[in-house]
């Protein structure tokens, strides 16, 4: 499936599968995120 430059919203990116997802969807697809997390401390900390 291709989601380079298409938005994505992924939940639970602050750890486990939501950032392995998300790590991806950047870094392989160029895509552009929208990440929800319920630990906003280790959600900012995914910011560059």
């Amino acid at each position: 499936m291709q989601f380079t430059h298409k938005w994505v919203l992924v939940t639970g990116a602050s750890s486990g599968l939501g950032l392995e997802m998300a790590t991806q969807l950047a870094e392989q697809h160029q895509a552009n995120l929208i990440l929800v997390a319920r630990r906003e401390a280790q959600l900012l900390a995914l910011k560059h």
